[in-house]
């Protein structure tokens, strides 16, 4: 199975801005002062086990079934 990848060219300024602080927050960037190129982004990976429980402690009103269903599709040696 292909991995599954978001190109930032698809982004619109807010939602890059968006994507690349969750990002670093995700992958616990060790300077969030620091202003990266798009090289970097494309080049990190996280494992869907990490972006599971970020979203729960990010969005801790969503139910944990409905973030089981979302990231059901993704591959199991991900998790």
């Amino acid at each position: 199975m292909r991995p599954l990848t978001l190109h930032v060219s698809a982004l619109n300024d807010v939602e890059y801005n968006l994507y690349t602080s969750s990002l670093n927050d995700l992958a616990v960037s060790p300077d969030l002062a620091t202003v990266y190129d798009d090289v970097r982004y494309e080049s990190m990976s996280v494992g869907i086990r990490e972006v599971r429980a970020w979203i729960r402690g990010r969005y801790p009103n969503l139910q944990a079934s409905n973030i089981d269903k979302v990231s059901h599709p993704f591959p199991s040696y991900m998790s």
